[in-house]
């Protein structure tokens, strides 16, 4: 009966270490639809607040929000991953990632809808 455990512990180990496996190939950028979520107009707003000097306009920032931390930095990371962006400094990125993100949070705040008084 103790084999049969082990062949069991054994099994699930496979299972799980498989599943990594799998999970670790899946592009988080793709697997969450994040390159379809933003007009091409934001994207190149944000990229270029980002990566070099500009603003994003508060439109541009409900499109971020809308787009979701996890898509904003999932893009960021797969930028740097591109051989024309590794040179950049990646601390500096991404505190400049998360200077628009927090930006474009306060916009976000600012431009929704209050909760009806009645």
């Amino acid at each position: 009966m103790a084999s049969f455990n082990v062949y069991v512990v054994f099994g699930v180990l496979t299972i799980m270490a498989s599943g990594a496996v799998m999970a670790y190939e899946v592009d988080p950028v793709k697997a969450n639809n994040c390159e379809t979520k933003m007009t091409l107009h934001c994207v190149t707003e944000v990229f270029a607040s980002i990566f070099k000097t500009g603003i994003v306009t508060d439109n541009c920032c409900i499109e971020l929000i809308g787009l979701g931390q996890f898509c904003h930095y999932a893009l960021i990371k797969k930028t740097l991953q591109n051989p024309l962006f590794r040179n950049n400094d990646t601390s500096v990125i991404l505190s400049r990632g998360a200077q628009v993100w927090n930006k474009c949070t306060l916009v976000n705040k600012d431009v929704s809808p209050s909760p009806s008084a009645y």
